[in-house]
């Protein structure tokens, strides 16, 4: 895909452009006018969410050889981490899977819910939980286990009539329904 750089005053001036003519587009109603509008939204959209591109000043080019200076001293002390045999041709595979695993591994990570499934408090992450504390006994972390199992349990059912009743002060009246 071919990209051109636009400099940031001329996508203003578009976009001005672009209001303009959604607000005469906005006069009217017809199928036309509303086609124009939406066309403009997404041009408008397209302008704004799109990727800035950088560029860099004779100065900066200094700072840019010093940090591709780094990036391949970096590269030196990697390469001398695996064996001296391995061709060329190995390593540069080798960086490339890596970098594909890494760039799947971010994918990933962006589309999972691993975050809200851990979020997730179930019964069974407390009793691994309790296993794991060495400092209660085996009673201890048997009546904690029960304990929340009884407020999960509740939480769950939800809570009797009865029960309600009781805790809110409230007996029962003793007359039968008809």
């Amino acid at each position: 895909m071919k990209y051109k750089i636009i400099p940031a005053d001329v996508v203003k001036s578009i976009i001005e452009f672009l209001d303009e003519v959604q607000f005469d587009a906005a006069e009217s109603s017809t199928p036309e006018d509303y086609h124009k509008i939406n066309f403009c939204n997404w041009i408008i959209s397209e302008l704004m969410n799109g990727v800035d591109g950088i560029v860099i000043d004779d100065k900066d080019e200094d700072n840019l050889k010093d940090r591709k200076n780094t990036i391949n001293k970096y590269r030196k002390e990697l390469r001398a981490d695996f064996p001296d045999d391995m061709s060329e041709k190995e390593w540069k595979k080798l960086i490339r899977q890596f970098e594909s695993f890494a760039k799947g591994l971010d994918k990933e990570i962006k589309r999972t819910t691993h975050k809200e499934k851990a979020k997730e408090d179930t019964l069974k992450n407390f009793a691994k939980e309790l296993k794991r504390d060495i400092d209660l006994t085996p009673e201890e972390k048997f009546e904690l286990y029960y304990d929340e199992y009884k407020i999960r349990k509740e939480e769950e059912d939800g809570i009797s009539i009865d029960k309600l009743l009781d805790e809110l002060g409230i007996k029962p009246s003793d007359k039968p329904e008809e």
